[in-house]
């Protein structure tokens, strides 16, 4: 990592393209030395796919702790560099993201992850009925079908909660009419649907965080880790992400559901 604090900065801070197909937003927490004491503090990254089908880290940014008041100040901030509309945002079930980013991007689609669902579901069920449990949300969360809705993946899901709820009082939470924002991943073509049901791509990414930090030790402040965060976004913004996503999805298909 040859750049300097100053590019990393610039870089951080650049002017952004004016339309993202999807963006995917998630924090990652890192142990970090303020004020002579060390804790955990979060560092949300946002990823994007622009319109020629690339991907690009568009924002990494320290809070110390993870809100979704927290959010929309970087959702503002996404706007104030340029950034119009967006086709569709994934992130974690965090409380009230959603209504954060509505606040900046009125009418954009919400995809809640179905990864950090489940696993909270299985959380839930002792270790002799995880396999069972596992083959029913297969079928709660249909992929690569055109013949689902979010109405449609509600109600399986409210199904397998009363199934259920009586032994384990817990699912009552899962009756919520927020989680029907779980099953926007319908709304889009088959051939999409594995692409944006969950936060995957961007956690790979935060495991890249991590290796780097790792590999480099205690660190004496926020601006040391994100310089390295951002060194590490930038290499891959420029390198490997440049040309990935042709392999995962069909791009005039993505593009198409954007103009819908």
């Amino acid at each position: 990592m040859k750049e300097s604090r100053e590019e990393i900065d610039v870089w951080i801070n650049r002017s952004l393209d004016s339309h993202y197909l999807v963006i995917y937003v998630d924090a990652t927490f890192v142990s970090t030395r303020r004020d002579k004491s060390v804790s955990k503090e979060a560092y949300y990254t946002i990823l994007g796919i622009k319109e020629d089908g690339s991907r690009e880290v568009i924002s990494v940014v320290n809070h110390p702790t993870e809100g979704a008041g927290l959010w929309q100040l970087e959702f503002e901030n996404l706007k104030e560099r340029g950034v119009k509309s967006v086709g569709l945002i994934v992130s974690d079930g965090l409380t009230s993201i959603e209504n954060a980013f509505s606040k900046i991007f009125p009418g954009t689609p919400h995809q809640l992850c179905v990864v950090h669902f489940k696993r909270n579901i299985t959380k839930l069920f002792p270790t002799k009925l995880k396999t069972q449990i596992n083959d029913e949300l297969r079928e709660v969360f249909r992929l690569e079908t055109s013949t689902d809705s979010p109405i449609d993946g509600f109600n399986r899901l409210q199904t397998f909660v009363n199934n259920w709820v009586s032994k384990y009082p817990s699912l009552k939470s899962y009756r919520n009419e927020r989680n029907v924002y779980y099953f926007t991943y319908t709304k889009f073509p088959a051939s999409i649907q594995r692409m944006i049901y969950s936060t995957n791509w961007i956690e790979r990414l935060n495991r890249d965080f991590k290796r780097v930090l790792k590999m480099r030790g205690a660190l004496p402040s926020p601006e040391s880790v994100l310089f390295l965060i951002g060194s590490v976004a930038m290499e891959k913004t420029y390198g490997c992400y440049a040309y990935k996503l042709s392999v995962f999805c069909d791009v005039e298909m993505l593009k198409s559901t954007n103009r819908n």
